[in-house]
């Protein structure tokens, strides 16, 4: 697992790769998909700072490097106080118009059974957030 960094730990270099990457998985999409409309509000919260990201957690990425656009979107919800099975469907409906390769999809689900967990924690630290901010996409 990769520490989690925000913005500002990451060189402009770095940054200006991981933006690229994360839009070209968004190639094919139209202009005004609402998947790219979520990346643009994430990577604003990015870039001010509101959450630091690390990758897909616990399972491996769709590439070699940490910057996969379903999981920054995932990880951005989560930090925003946004958990639940709403945005794990959000996730998977992520993952599904961006065609990511099947076999990522079942290790997926199955830690996705568990977010009951992560939705107490963040009652627990009082982050949790139940009014969803921006519309969730789903297929």
């Amino acid at each position: 697992m990769r520490k989690n960094k925000f913005y500002s730990d990451f060189t402009e270099a770095k940054l200006k790769m991981a933006k690229r990457r994360m839009e070209a998985e968004m190639n094919g999409l139209d202009f005004n998909h609402p998947i790219r409309e979520l990346f643009t509000f994430a990577w604003e919260d990015f870039k001010a700072g509101k959450f630091s990201y690390d990758g897909p957690t616990f399972v491996r990425s769709r590439f070699k490097s940490r910057w996969e656009l379903a999981s920054f979107i995932h990880d951005w919800r989560n930090a925003m106080g946004n958990v639940g099975y709403e945005i794990d469907n959000e996730f998977f409906s992520i993952m599904i118009a961006l065609n990511y390769p099947i076999e990522l999809f079942p290790k997926r689900y199955l830690l996705t059974r568990l977010t009951i967990f992560n939705v107490w924690r963040h009652k627990i630290k009082g982050t949790y957030n139940a009014k969803i901010h921006i519309k969730l996409y789903q297929l």
